[in-house]
């Protein structure tokens, strides 16, 4: 016994043995490392370890920072916070069907600077939905996705630790998860906002394909990134902050992490309409540029997309100029970007109302890439779309709000989160969201009551108290658009 009503679980992994808890009928395994990495270099192998390690625990998040807020030395060094944050938890039935379990390996959202896998409990998706289920923690911020080494002249750098920790999650997974009774060969990876993109873009990292067998993009895809230019203009005023060279490398591994956080948090301050530390278009494990992203081939597999239908509600109410809001900036970012017959066009889909501007900002952010991201996936592979139309009474179907059902807490917090507690019709939904992606994990495939999306039929699912599933829905706006995207930044690039 380890305490209370939790009995001690032990499985041998390629590095070493792990001992997990038995909760309820679900094994739990936290806090295991994935890979190692030293400050500014490729994740590495982890070394074997003798005995048995304990994995009661959740391991380090990442170093980070919020949007709006000062840099806090908690959330650097502070306790539960660190750069030894490549760990993952795992969360697996005892019992259920016979057989390897198909693997839902979860990718944290936060724009790319704040958030953890920690935060999100997996045992209710894997007991409703006999999966495996995986949370990663991966490389935040100024310590994971600034292009130091274009900028500053600094090969040894390699470009996007971030996504370069994702792959090697994965890679962990395939050479792990059997031990846990989970299908190497049935791994679904899943995400929402910078995880929904970081999703779309494992789907165009050839290096990636063949960890992963379908795919679920929840609110975002391909666009939210750096270009490569504005990749270079953020570095380099990280440089001018930090009194950074091209002889710099030394004092990057090793000066005070709280420093780089610092800066991070200055030049989110500074530069209204982009994050201060995102993927860039890298022309190594990505493409040179969205342009050649559009291009570029994707992952073969089965997919699942979906974003929330006022996603843009969010960034009215918290603080930081994240992504574009006033009719003013997201109009420049349409005319510069867009030919001005398709900015025409766009425009006269939308009413010059509060309603209408905050359509075209969900669209413009989050809804639009992610279903062309979709449509254009439909040519080749099977395809499932979804909007979720639930609303918060104060906030409306925003960004987020689908988290807070997905993935069931409590609590006070949990339940203003949601606009109310988790329980009746509320909790019903996340029951039904969570057993679509099981569903669509195991089968690859949603239920028979879902059809597929098709280029020319387009059937797209509406979760709500009560779904429904309709044709087109928003069909003006998706004709105006054309397939167009647009990058929702104001910084060029």
């Amino acid at each position: 016994m380890i305490g209370g009503c939790m009995t001690g679980v032990i499985v041998q992994t390629r590095s070493g043995a792990l001992q997990g808890e038995d909760r309820g009928g679900v094994h739990r395994f936290l806090g295991i490392p994935y890979a190692r990495a030293d400050r500014f270099a490729a994740p590495q192998p982890v070394e074997a370890w003798t005995g048995v390690r304990d994995a009661g625990n959740f391991a380090n998040q990442a170093p980070q920072c919020m949007f709006g807020a000062k840099a806090k030395r908690k959330q650097v060094s502070g306790p539960g916070f660190g750069e030894d944050c490549l760990a993952l938890n795992v969360w697996v039935p005892a019992g259920g069907a016979a057989g390897p379990k198909p693997v839902f390996v979860w990718i944290h959202g936060g724009a790319f600077v704040c958030g953890s896998g920690n935060a999100f409990d997996g045992a209710a998706l894997a007991q409703e939905g006999d999966i495996c289920v995986v949370t990663i923690n991966y490389r935040l911020g100024a310590l994971g996705w600034v292009n130091f080494a274009e900028a500053l002249g600094i090969p040894e750098i390699p470009s996007n630790l971030g996504l370069r920790d994702q792959i090697a999650a994965l890679e962990w997974v395939r050479d792990n998860i059997a031990a846990f009774g989970g299908d190497p060969a049935n791994v679904t990876i899943c995400g929402e906002s910078a995880g929904s993109t970081s999703v779309s873009l494992l789907m165009l990292c050839q290096r990636a394909w063949p960890l992963f067998h379908a795919a679920i993009l929840m609110s975002g895809a391909m666009t939210l990134i750096h270009g490569r230019e504005t990749s270079h203009a953020i570095a380099r005023r990280y440089a001018e902050i930090l009194g950074l060279d091209q002889a710099s490398l030394g004092r990057l591994q090793t000066m005070d992490a709280f420093e780089l956080v610092a800066a991070q948090a200055q030049i989110d301050k500074e530069m209204a309409g982009t994050i201060p530390a995102a993927p860039w278009y890298d022309g190594d494990l990505l493409p040179t540029s969205l342009d050649a992203a559009f291009r570029a081939e994707v992952a073969p597999v089965p997919l699942m997309a979906g974003a929330t239908r006022e996603e843009i509600r969010l960034f009215e109410l918290i603080p930081g100029d994240i992504v574009p809001t006033s009719w003013e900036a997201l109009e420049r970012i349409l005319h510069t970007q867009l030919p001005q017959d398709r900015v025409r066009a766009i425009l006269g889909a939308y009413p010059r109302t509060t309603k209408g501007r905050r359509a075209l900002a969900t669209d413009i952010t989050f809804a639009m890439p992610t279903r062309n991201f979709a449509h254009r996936q439909a040519h080749s592979q099977p395809c499932w779309c979804y909007r979720f139309d639930y609303a918060h009474p104060i906030a409306g179907a925003a960004h987020g709000l689908d988290m807070t059902l997905f993935w069931p807490g409590s609590g006070l917090l949990m339940a203003l989160a949601r606009g109310g507690p988790n329980s009746g019709r509320r909790a019903a939904l996340g029951r039904r969201m969570r057993a679509q992606a099981a569903h669509f994990a195991r089968h690859h495939r949603a239920s028979d009551d879902w059809p597929a999306y098709r280029p020319e039929e387009r059937a797209v699912r509406l979760y709500n108290l009560a779904d429904a599933i309709v044709t087109d829905p928003d069909a003006e706006r998706f004709a105006a658009w054309d397939g167009q995207d647009v990058a929702p930044r104001i910084v060029a690039g």
